[in-house]
């Protein structure tokens, strides 16, 4: 309908400009007038027989701006152009975020907030306007076909645009306010291991949170709402069987492996950071981490950033003891890395140009953490170059490495663990968000009820709140609701790697070699080159043939450390 209605204006128009031709808009100077008049086919007009008069040069303009006034412009073309100023503001608030991990004086917190809070409320009004939700009507109308770029991005900018109108743009510069302030308030908190000193800042970001649980609206439980933001379709009610079929298959795993395993972390010894990052970035190049459109930086808590389509930033943490804590680190963080380096540049700041979801994302990164960098394939190749990084490292033989970085052993920090008891950290956050979202878990009552609940799933007492409920980041930020996408992202990194072996044909013999490239090619043409064309269990039914299972991942843990 509006695409017939546009042809027949621009046909309209183009009988009005024919008409204003042929009236001699055109005129012939003076200075000229001895020279023959030429007809309308000896076009174009070369400077040196015609001229176009002041007055007639003006007529013509006005013709043009009233054509420009009355022929609308593609309502898809006003959201592209929309949305890539709202990309440009919220990339400039990643860079700040970046910087307030990394380098930020710790006086300049409280500017930072207000400069967060100020473009976060510009691109939510920019976003979230009248015009916006118009456009995105007349985009509906047309009717693009299912199979082309327009409908996915059209689709998700409806989504996304429903949830964020229902936010008062009051309630978005308070949320980002309160949500920096509270990121300090969880640095010093930590560092003193003193809960009751970010107590007040985590209660303002729960009751923020059910807000906006109340405020985007739910069918069962708040906590839907908000894990919606980054699992687009999960819900507790999805979710809880999954990790309920997990956490038996676990616990038991655990019990069977870990009481062989030693106390003792298995290969410290003196790795300056210096060694470490020379062999982290030769790692990351290796899997395929472009450094000329990214960087490695150090923060208190790892994480990966995209602040434009060639700038994907990733961080880490050291302990000059335990090498694996920046190297598997660094592994985790290039696999976000390599996900946002394979999206399509040309489509950044859209839909089509993100990621799925955090479990797609999650997935990535484990994928390439656990699946490769913690097989005795990746040590038997890389231990060479290991030892001449660190060579502290040559104390113990390859067998021995292996051995250490597989080793299963229940700990206190979620970040460290090995990746058979890593879930079980999940599960106990996951059970506690949707408590504390649902209101049976009160926030003064957090550190008591975490102790409990850690030592009944790990058997371990925890000493303190820095190495229990203040270990995350994720709540000061109020991302309530993120943490289960660690968990579906490795249940769908096992269910991936199951459908590559299968789709790549000598698979296990490239990773033995050391060369990446096969599977990261299959990487960006099953997963990252999509973007959010797919809903994430429709994206894992597409590329595996079923939505996301628990089973992959409870027999991939299963074969690889039931030997141990």
């Amino acid at each position: 309908m509006q695409r017939a209605r546009m042809a027949q204006i621009r046909a309209i128009t183009t009988s009005v400009v024919a008409t204003a031709v042929r009236a001699e808009i055109f005129a012939l100077p003076r200075k000229h007038a001895h020279r023959p008049t030429r007809p309308l086919s000896s076009w174009p007009l070369d400077s040196d027989s015609w001229l176009l008069d002041f007055g007639s040069f003006l007529s013509l303009l006005v013709l043009l701006v009233l054509l420009v006034h009355f022929v609308p412009m593609d309502p898809y073309q006003k959201l592209l152009e929309r949305f890539k100023e709202v990309q440009l503001l919220k990339s400039t608030s990643a860079s700040l975020e970046w910087d307030e991990q990394t380098y930020l004086p710790k006086k300049a917190v409280h500017y930072r907030a207000e400069q967060l809070s100020y473009l976060a409320s510009k691109a939510h009004l920019l976003g979230t306007a009248p015009e916006v939700g118009e456009w995105i009507s007349g985009c509906e109308q047309i009717g693009y076909p299912e199979d082309s770029d327009q409908a996915p991005n059209i689709f998700h900018w409806r989504h996304d645009y429903e949830l964020a109108t229902k936010l008062p743009v009051a309630f978005v510069e308070e949320f980002e306010r309160t949500a920096a302030l509270a990121r300090e308030a969880w640095k010093d908190a930590r560092q003193a291991a003193y809960f009751a000193g970010f107590q007040p800042h985590l209660e303002k970001m729960v009751n923020l949170s059910k807000q906006k649980a109340d405020l985007f609206g739910y069918k069962a439980s708040p906590y839907d709402a908000l894990l919606d933001q980054f699992e687009p379709g999960a819900t507790v009610s999805y979710i809880r069987p999954l990790f309920t079929e997990l956490k038996s298959a676990l616990v038991d795993l655990v019990h069977a492996i870990s009481s062989k395993s030693s106390d003792t972390e298995p290969l410290a010894g003196h790795y300056p950071v210096s060694e470490q990052q020379t062999f982290n970035q030769l790692i990351a190049t290796a899997l395929g981490y472009d450094f000329e459109s990214g960087r490695i930086d150090t923060t208190t808590h790892p994480f990966a950033t995209s602040l434009g389509p060639n700038d994907q930033r990733i961080t880490t943490r050291y302990d000059e003891k335990v090498f694996q804590m920046s190297l598997y680190g660094i592994m985790h963080e290039t696999g976000h890395a390599l996900y946002e380096q394979g999206l399509p540049k040309e489509a950044f700041g859209t839909p089509l140009g993100s990621a799925a979801s955090l479990g797609i994302h999650e997935s990535q990164s484990r994928l390439w953490e656990n699946h490769v960098g913690r097989s005795a394939s990746f040590w038997d190749r890389w231990y060479p170059d290991a030892v001449r990084s660190l060579p502290d490292l040559k104390r113990f033989d390859p067998a021995t490495v292996i051995r250490g970085v597989q080793q299963v052993r229940p700990s206190l920090i979620r970040v460290e663990a090995d990746e058979v008891t890593y879930d079980l950290h999940i599960l106990l956050r996951f059970e506690v968000e949707v408590g504390l979202i649902e209101g049976t878990i009160a926030v003064r009552d957090l550190p008591a009820l975490w102790n409990e609940r850690f030592a009944e799933l790990f058997g371990i007492k925890v000493p303190n709140d820095r190495l229990g409920v203040l270990q995350d980041i994720h709540w000061s930020m109020g991302a309530l609701g993120y943490f289960p996408t660690y968990t579906l992202g490795n249940l769908n990194a096992a269910q991936l790697m199951h459908r590559a072996s299968t789709d790549i044909a000598g698979l296990n013999d490239s990773l033995v070699r050391g060369e990446y490239r096969p599977l990261l090619d299959w990487l960006r043409t099953k997963i990252h080159r999509h973007g959010r064309r797919y809903l994430p269990n429709d994206l894992m039914a597409r590329v595996t043939g079923e939505p996301t299972k628990a089973k992959y991942r409870i027999e991939y843990l299963r074969e690889k450390y039931g030997r141990v």
